[in-house]
Formats: C-alpha cells, structure tokens, sequence
C-alpha cells in the first residue's frame, strides 16, 4: 500500500477533551491522503476507553518519558512522507489546510524538505491571543533574534527528521525549536503565509522568565557547525542584547499599559515567546 503524504502525531495526556476537538479538527479535513497516530501518555480519565471506541487510526496508551518520547513513538510508527505534530487541544486552521498544504508541496520542482505557516494562538473562549511565525523565513530572525516556529503549523519529511536523529529527548522544552533550527541547517523551509493551525495557549510555557528562554537560543546555536553571523561571541552579543532590550520594552509596556485600557482596546502584553506574523 502507498504511504500517505502525510501523519498526523498526535500526543495527549489526562487531556480528553483537547484530544476530541484535535480528532475532530483531522477528521474535518477535506484532503484524504493522511493517516492519524496518537499516542497517550496512559491518561486515566477515559482517554483509552475513548479511542478504543471511537478512533479509527493508529493509537498507543501507555506511559512515556516525556512529550518528547511520545513524539518520537509517534514518528516511529508513521508511515507517511511528512509529518505533522499536533498536540491535543491544537487544530487545525480550517478543514482545508492540508489540501492547501498538499498543493504547495506538489507545485514546485523538488519537494520541500521541511515546510511551515503561521499558527493563531486561542484562548480557551476560542478568543485570539495572539500570532506565531514569521513569512519569509531568515536564519537570523529564527536563531539570533529567538523568533520561534510554530511547530503545529509545521511538516517536515520523515526521512529528514530521522537523519538529524528525531527530537532529543535531553535537550528539554525547546527540542521541537532545535529540531527545527537543524533542519534549517540542512535545507531553507518552504514558508507559507497561510494560518495553518490554531495552537492551544493553555498548553504554552507562556510565562517562563526571558532568561531562559535566552539560555535555550544559545543552547539551540552551539548545536549548529558554523555560526549565523561571522563569528559565534558576534552571535552570542546580538542574540542577549535583542532578548534583554525585548524583555525591557515588555516589561516596561505592562507596567504602564493600565488594566482599563487593555480591556477596552483588546490589547495584551504578550510574553518573550510570541512571535507576530508580518
């Protein structure tokens, strides 16, 4: 049998509802050339009984070591040529984004290798936080100045995912961020300006301090094997300069923005890891 273009990893855990609307939101697609996997940490509120009843693709549920693991379990049982991690909680941006996908694989001369969009990042009343990822893709927005990718709204060939060695499961909460910055090593992404997926915001570490989303970008660039700029102290000093005077002009814009004027204007402090959409 052919594999299909493309699989959908899904991984959950103590999470039913967001795996319900994710299944939904695949099931909703008007492309049909996918296969969904989805594996489950061994929740104990009904997520197995559930898929066991009313899942018609590929599914696991025992315990991991990590949303990590399970990505990779997740990959290693896919047979597509592409594939797409979406969480539990997150959807997709409508029922045609794969079709939309699909067609701008096949359009040019050679396949990408890797390809994204932008993602919406919803509240849990579906209200819109914010936008994630950037169109056109630079390398120095992407590892100098921490611009991350939204990996939901992301897919990237199986055998290419496997040559850099899968997400290492070591490297912590920015392992779907390095994979990316060493696909991008390998080959330019294909970028969409097309809002793919809308990302769950419970599910983001939206409030870890700036540092250490820093300490990630400069963990994420040593595993490179030339610097982005001349030199990696050039790399280094651009890449703290840009996150210390972002931090500031955030802080500084919550403290001053009074609580009225947020509400009325709909305006939000957005934290270190949001990236907006130009």
């Amino acid at each position: 049998m052919r594999p299909p273009l493309f699989s959908v990893v899904t991984i959950t855990f103590e999470n039913l509802e967001g795996l319900q609307h994710t299944v939904e939101s695949v099931q909703s697609q008007s492309f049909c050339d996918v296969e969904h996997i989805v594996i489950d940490g061994g929740s104990s509120d009904g997520s197995g009984d559930w898929l066991a009843a009313n899942f018609n693709g590929i599914w696991l549920s025992e315990p991991d070591n990590g949303r990590y693991d399970a990505m990779n379990k997740g990959a290693r049982k896919a047979r597509g040529e592409y594939l797409w991690f979406m969480h539990a909680g997150d959807t997709f941006g409508d029922p045609s984004v794969l079709s939309r996908v699909a067609a701008a694989i096949r359009s040019g001369d050679e396949r990408p290798d890797w390809l994204y969009g932008l993602a919406r990042v919803v509240n849990p009343d579906t209200s819109l936080h914010s936008t994630l990822g950037i169109v056109p893709f630079r390398m120095f927005n992407f590892a100098i100045l921490q611009r991350p990718m939204p990996h939901q709204a992301t897919a990237i060939r199986r055998d290419l995912f496997w040559r850099l060695g899968g997400y290492d499961e070591e490297f912590g909460i920015a392992a779907d961020q390095l994979l990316m910055l060493r696909a991008a090593a390998c080959a330019p992404p294909l970028p969409l300006a097309d809002f793919l997926c809308d990302f769950d915001s419970t599910g983001i570490s939206a409030n870890r301090p700036w540092w250490e989303n820093y300490r990630d970008g400069h963990r994420m660039r040593r595993h490179l094997d030339a610097p982005v700029t001349r030199w990696r102290a050039l790399d280094t000093l651009i890449g703290f300069s840009f996150a210390l005077v972002r931090h500031l002009a955030q802080s500084f814009r919550a403290a001053t923005l009074s609580p009225d004027v947020g509400a009325s204007s709909g305006q939000v402090p957005q934290p270190d890891w949001v990236g907006r959409a130009i």
